[in-house]
């Protein structure tokens, strides 16, 4: 059986993952970590496992980090388990691009899946995005995402993944065409543009819709999670997939044979 930490456990993600690691009988549910302030501290999550804020003081328990936490606690936890050779598994978004590549300096010697996304529909929707791209690349691409108002960065880690998709297969740089919303009297839609607009509305888990509109027809390519467990699912199936591998940073086009 596997060993995995939770880091988070107590958010939205974290307990669906507790509660799908605890039912898969390939895993072991060995740690769960929260923030140093939260109420639930010392409580017992199993037998075995009580909540905590040090994950440094039950490394030694575990052999994979699953994290869905915030970028700041993401990289903290990420010191810890690269000073004991743990392996990761990362879902967290927002990072910053210096924070990125804070991460990445970390966890250069531990295998470790970093993903935007963990859900197989998802990762699979990128390639799709890429391959239709390829042809319809004189199309207009934007892109849409919804999720649940209480969601605190924005446009969404997958959203943003996307228009990197878009941009590397058009040969775009990402950074010159993406355009975030738009107000007011802005001129008429510049071809290269690869629109990104975020919606925050009630407990919408997350829904993705990239549009490709040329002459007289559109395509929709649209994903729809209806609960977390499409992407702790993901998240644990990464874990089981990065227990033998060797150092590297690895992402879901790899864990689902996608590239």
């Amino acid at each position: 059986m596997i060993k995995v930490i939770i880091c988070g456990a107590k958010g939205r993600m974290g307990e669906r993952l507790v509660d799908l690691a605890i039912q898969d009988e390939e895993l072991k549910f060995a740690g769960a970590i929260e923030a140093g302030n939260h109420s639930l501290l010392g409580t017992k999550i199993t037998e075995e496992v009580s909540l905590t804020g040090n994950l440094k003081s039950i490394i030694k328990n575990g052999e994979v980090v699953i994290d869905f936490t915030n970028p700041k606690s993401s990289i903290d936890h990420a010191r810890i388990a690269a000073a004991e050779g743990k392996k990761m598994v990362i879902g967290t978004t927002g990072f910053s691009s210096e924070q990125l590549e804070e991460l990445k300096g970390i966890i250069k010697d531990i295998p470790c899946v970093l993903a935007p996304n963990m859900s197989k529909g998802v990762n699979l929707l990128f390639r799709l995005v890429g391959e239709v791209a390829k042809v319809l690349n004189n199309y207009d691409i934007e892109i849409l995402e919804i999720h649940h108002n209480k969601k605190k960065d924005a446009p969404s880690g997958t959203a943003n993944r996307i228009a990197e998709v878009v941009a590397r297969v058009l040969e775009r740089d990402i950074n010159k065409v993406k355009v975030c919303g738009r107000e007011g009297v802005i001129g008429a839609r510049k071809k290269e543009e690869i629109g990104v607009h975020a919606v925050r509305a009630g407990d919408v888990v997350g829904e993705h819709t990239v549009f490709f509109a040329g002459p007289g027809e559109r395509i929709e390519l649209v994903h729809r999670a209806h609960s977390r467990d499409a992407f702790a699912s993901g998240a644990l199936f990464a874990a089981k997939w990065l227990i033998d591998k060797p150092k590297g940073l690895y992402n879901m086009e790899d864990v689902l044979d996608l590239k």
